[in-house]
């Protein structure tokens, strides 16, 4: 594991050396072993691998991540008159950057977050991979530039205001994450995926993106479906193996889903190589996956290692998830992930999962017309668009022109893909307004949509779903998670279905406008169908938005849930005491329960790690959920 830092500060004259507690901060993902290199005013490190340079010392780079094109872009390199160990990959990355300079990020593949120092083109670059596994934090301020791989070593050097984002915070509330470009700081961005950063010493500084998602949309490949069976088994064999490398020992988190069972599968063809099973089940909520999981390592006969979580120990290690997050993430399943990365980490230094498969494959319910909450009034509404917009808001227009300007934006707004956002929320908008009357103004889902002026170019309902899902769920939340707390225990994670040519060549496929429940995950069930019992390979993966709502009145929740009307989410106005008051006092009436009193939990935890308490490796060491919430 390895992560990077970097400040560039006004002059001289107030260097500071803030890269030493960023360091310090981010040394619980490396080894202890740190490196860093000071040009005038500038100063980057980084932790768990050397820094790499030119010949001359104007060219400094730091790596987090690796390339999975190295030996391919060695051999290039070689054919240009360069020399150096494909190993070596920050060294790789120095080559590229003399060879094509910023376009070098084009020719890279992997899992990464970098930064490059150029002195004599007074810049530095900065740059992440394409789908983001891998974040990266930056901040300026005119003054200073800041940039760290995570929120907390930003926060370290005491340079920032640590003044809480509430549009993120709004977004959060609506999503269970905090999307995109946002950070729950004001001021603090993360670096988009497939986008570098060019920041230049005048403090000028560029963002653009390298790589398109949405443009292999437009390609609509015709091929048959056993064709396509047989390329991603190729496809999925092949990055299975070159994550493995040379382990003798790997995990496998095995969820019950055909993504992890698909993978497990492929290491299990792996000759010389022991895998081992992991799996983390909420007792008496989900033992159907716990059972599936189990059949899985049975049909393949390899070890499996099963824990349960029950309501007596959900909030064991609360504070410190929240504190390894960086981001308050809304999501239960936090516990279950820092538990499995636990486990595995006790065993293995490499674990593997099917993180993406139900994104690229449509393998969840949630794509389906099962969960499409309101298609015969989409169908209505999109056959009479011509007529509003035509006739009606003209009329509009003359009497009441802010309701026009409401109803243009409506109609303006695909319907399915609204109610798609809609049906994944935590708080719909009226219910935000309630629990967040301020923040509620601040977060307009429609106006969210049409940032993503990308989906016009995909025509499937379907395929424009999974193309959000790919911006925005996958790496602001599923990666984000298991990415900081697999860090956390240092173990290295890696993720088959992420690799560039499958993601590419799944988003080629035509998609349909309309999905049936049989039909989620059709190439994989192929692939699987001889593999697996019919009762794993037709599972279905449906939302459960009643999901632990029967654990709300037990009482270690309850005790602490009692805590949070008394809290400084309230006493600060950003969540309403009124609202939370009888929330807490009718626990478990609603099947939203649960989750709104959750996501509340989670940020008010964040809120006093990050905000009110004093940054420290301390910060979340040695103190439970409740005392935390007593302080």
């Amino acid at each position: 594991m390895s992560a990077i830092a970097g400040v560039f500060y006004p002059d001289t004259l107030q260097m500071n050396n803030l890269i030493d507690p960023m360091l310090t901060m981010l040394n619980h993902r490396c080894d202890g072993t740190s490196d860093r290199f000071t040009h005038k005013n500038v100063e980057v490190g980084v932790c768990g691998q050397k820094l790499a340079f030119n010949e001359k010392k104007t060219i400094i780079a730091g790596l987090d991540g690796s390339f999975d094109n190295a030996e391919e872009l060695f051999q290039t390199l070689k054919q240009h008159g360069f020399r150096s160990d494909s190993d070596n990959h920050t060294a790789l990355l120095i080559q590229a950057y003399i060879l094509w300079g910023s376009a070098a990020v084009s020719h890279l593949d992997g899992d990464f977050a970098f930064f490059i120092l150029d002195t004599q083109e007074k810049k530095i670059l900065l740059a992440r991979d394409r789908i983001g596994k891998k974040p990266l934090y930056w901040y300026h301020d005119h003054n200073q530039f800041i940039f760290g791989t995570e929120l907390k070593a930003i926060l370290a050097t005491g340079a920032i205001p640590r003044t809480p984002a509430l549009d993120a915070f709004a977004s959060y509330l609506y999503f269970g994450y905090i999307p995109q470009d946002m950070t729950p700081i004001h001021s603090v961005n993360k670096l988009l995926p497939a986008y570098y950063l060019e920041f230049k010493f005048d403090q000028n500084k560029s963002i653009k993106p390298y790589w398109s998602y949405s443009s292999f949309f437009e390609k609509r490949l015709p091929v048959k479906k056993i064709d396509v069976m047989e390329h991603l088994n190729t496809l999925l064999e092949k990055s299975v193996k070159r994550n493995v490398g040379l382990e003798n020992s790997v995990g496998c988190f095995i969820s019950g889903g055909l993504g992890s069972a698909s993978i497990a599968h492929y290491l299990n063809g792996i000759t010389d190589h022991k895998v081992t099973g992991f799996t983390v089940g909420f007792k008496d909520q989900n033992n159907e996956d716990v059972i599936a999981a189990n059949l899985v390592t049975k049909t393949l006969a390899i070890p499996h290692e099963v824990e349960n979580l029950t309501e007596s120990n959900l909030l064991d290690n609360l504070v410190d998830i929240v504190w390894h997050l960086d981001e308050p993430l809304a999501d239960p399943n936090i516990t279950a992930t820092w538990k499995l990365a636990e486990m595995a980490a006790k065993k293995t230094s490499i674990v593997f999962s099917g993180m993406g498969s139900d994104e690229l494959l449509a393998g969840h319910s949630r794509y389906t017309i099962q969960e499409e909450p309101q298609t015969r009034l989409n169908i209505l509404k999109q056959r009479l668009m011509p007529v509003i917009s035509q006739v009606l808001i003209p009329m509009l227009k003359t009497v009441y022109k802010p309701g026009a300007f409401a109803l243009l934006k409506r109609i303006r707004t695909n319907p399915w893909q609204f109610d798609y956002l809609r049906h994944g929320a935590i708080f719909c908008e009226k219910t935000l307004s309630e629990a967040a009357p301020f923040l509620s103004r601040l977060f307009d889902p429609m106006v969210f949509l049409h940032k993503f002026n990308h989906l016009t170019r995909i025509k499937s309902n379907v395929g424009s779903y999974m193309y959000f899902d790919v911006k925005t769920r996958l790496p602001d939340n599923y990666m984000l998670q298991y990415g900081n707390l697999t860090a956390a225990h240092q173990l290295h994670w890696k993720t088959p279905y992420l690799d560039r040519q499958i993601i590419e060549y799944l988003a080629s496929l035509a998609g349909p406008n309309a999905l049936q429940e049989k039909e989620t995950a059709l190439f994989l069930k192929g692939i699987l169908r001889n593999i697996y019992p019919e009762c794993i390979v037709n599972r279905s993966k449906t939302t459960r938005k009643d999901f632990l709502n029967s654990w709300s009145d037990q009482p270690q929740l309850q005790e602490v849930f009692k805590l949070l009307p008394r809290g400084q989410l309230v006493e600060t106005g950003i969540i309403s005491g009124r609202w939370l008051t009888k929330q807490v006092n009718h626990i478990g009436k609603t099947p939203e329960s649960f989750r709104h009193l959750w996501s509340i939990l989670v940020l008010e935890i964040w809120y006093r790690l990050f905000i009110s308490r004093p940054i420290s490796l301390e910060s979340s060491q040695k103190i439970n959920v409740v005392a935390l919430l007593r302080e």
